[in-house]
Protein backbone atom coordinates (compact mmCIF):
# COMPACT_ATOMS: atom_id res chain seq x y z
CA UNK A 1 0.00 0.00 0.00
CA UNK A 2 1.28 3.42 -0.96
CA UNK A 3 1.26 6.09 1.74
CA UNK A 4 1.23 8.81 -0.92
CA UNK A 5 -1.77 7.23 -2.65
CA UNK A 6 -3.54 7.07 0.71
CA UNK A 7 -3.00 10.83 0.97
CA UNK A 8 -4.50 11.35 -2.51
CA UNK A 9 -7.52 9.21 -1.60
CA UNK A 10 -8.02 11.19 1.61
CA UNK A 11 -7.82 14.51 -0.23
CA UNK A 12 -10.28 13.24 -2.84
CA UNK A 13 -12.71 12.33 -0.05
CA UNK A 14 -12.33 15.80 1.45
CA UNK A 15 -12.98 17.41 -1.94
CA UNK A 16 -16.13 15.33 -2.41
CA UNK A 17 -17.33 16.34 1.07
CA UNK A 18 -16.67 20.03 0.27
CA UNK A 19 -18.57 19.69 -3.02
CA UNK A 20 -21.48 18.08 -1.20
CA UNK A 21 -21.54 20.99 1.28
CA UNK A 22 -21.32 23.46 -1.63
CA UNK A 23 -18.73 25.39 0.40
CA UNK A 24 -16.59 27.40 -2.02
CA UNK A 25 -13.77 28.01 0.48
CA UNK A 26 -13.62 24.33 1.43
CA UNK A 27 -13.65 23.35 -2.26
CA UNK A 28 -10.71 25.66 -2.98
CA UNK A 29 -8.75 24.36 0.03
CA UNK A 30 -9.49 20.71 -0.81
CA UNK A 31 -8.57 21.24 -4.46
CA UNK A 32 -5.24 22.77 -3.49
CA UNK A 33 -4.51 19.98 -1.01
CA UNK A 34 -5.42 17.36 -3.62
CA UNK A 35 -3.12 19.00 -6.16
CA UNK A 36 -0.25 18.90 -3.66
CA UNK A 37 -0.93 15.24 -2.81
CA UNK A 38 -1.02 14.30 -6.51
CA UNK A 39 2.27 16.09 -7.14
CA UNK A 40 3.90 14.18 -4.26
CA UNK A 41 2.50 10.93 -5.67
CA UNK A 42 4.02 11.73 -9.08
CA UNK A 43 7.45 12.15 -7.50
CA UNK A 44 7.18 8.76 -5.85
CA UNK A 45 8.81 5.99 -7.83
CA UNK A 46 6.56 3.27 -6.42
CA UNK A 47 3.41 2.25 -8.29
CA UNK A 48 0.30 2.23 -6.04
CA UNK A 49 -1.69 -0.96 -5.60
CA UNK A 50 -4.37 -1.70 -8.18
CA UNK A 51 -7.08 -1.51 -5.51
CA UNK A 52 -5.95 2.00 -4.54
CA UNK A 53 -5.86 3.12 -8.17
CA UNK A 54 -9.33 1.70 -8.76
CA UNK A 55 -10.70 3.46 -5.68
CA UNK A 56 -9.03 6.71 -6.76
CA UNK A 57 -10.64 6.51 -10.19
CA UNK A 58 -14.06 5.91 -8.63
CA UNK A 59 -13.62 8.93 -6.35
CA UNK A 60 -12.46 11.07 -9.28
CA UNK A 61 -15.61 10.09 -11.17
CA UNK A 62 -17.74 10.90 -8.13
CA UNK A 63 -16.15 14.35 -7.89
CA UNK A 64 -16.61 14.91 -11.64
CA UNK A 65 -20.32 14.12 -11.40
CA UNK A 66 -20.73 16.54 -8.49
CA UNK A 67 -18.91 19.32 -10.35
CA UNK A 68 -21.05 18.73 -13.44
CA UNK A 69 -24.22 18.86 -11.32
CA UNK A 70 -23.17 22.06 -9.54
CA UNK A 71 -22.23 23.67 -12.87
CA UNK A 72 -25.66 22.89 -14.34
CA UNK A 73 -27.40 24.03 -11.15
CA UNK A 74 -25.54 27.36 -11.17
CA UNK A 75 -26.23 27.84 -14.89
CA UNK A 76 -29.95 27.38 -14.21
CA UNK A 77 -29.84 29.95 -11.41
CA UNK A 78 -28.01 32.45 -13.63
CA UNK A 79 -30.50 31.91 -16.45
CA UNK A 80 -33.47 32.38 -14.09
CA UNK A 81 -31.99 35.61 -12.75
CA UNK A 82 -31.43 36.85 -16.30
CA UNK A 83 -35.05 36.02 -17.18
CA UNK A 84 -36.27 37.92 -14.11
CA UNK A 85 -34.33 40.95 -15.33
CA UNK A 86 -35.85 40.60 -18.79
CA UNK A 87 -32.66 39.42 -20.45
CA UNK A 88 -32.32 36.50 -22.83
CA UNK A 89 -30.82 33.32 -21.51
CA UNK A 90 -27.16 32.83 -22.36
CA UNK A 91 -27.83 29.12 -22.91
CA UNK A 92 -29.84 29.77 -26.07
CA UNK A 93 -27.90 29.12 -29.26
CA UNK A 94 -28.20 31.83 -31.87
CA UNK A 95 -26.93 31.17 -35.37
CA UNK A 96 -24.34 33.79 -36.28
CA UNK A 97 -25.34 36.13 -39.08
CA UNK A 98 -23.34 35.87 -42.30
CA UNK A 99 -21.67 39.06 -43.34
CA UNK A 100 -22.32 40.28 -46.84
Amino acid sequence: MSVMMDAVLQQQAELIAALDMQDADAIMAASSALSTAIEKLRLQKQVPAQSQLSHGLKQAEAARIRVKYLTAWNRQKIDRLAECRGLASSAIYVMPQKRA
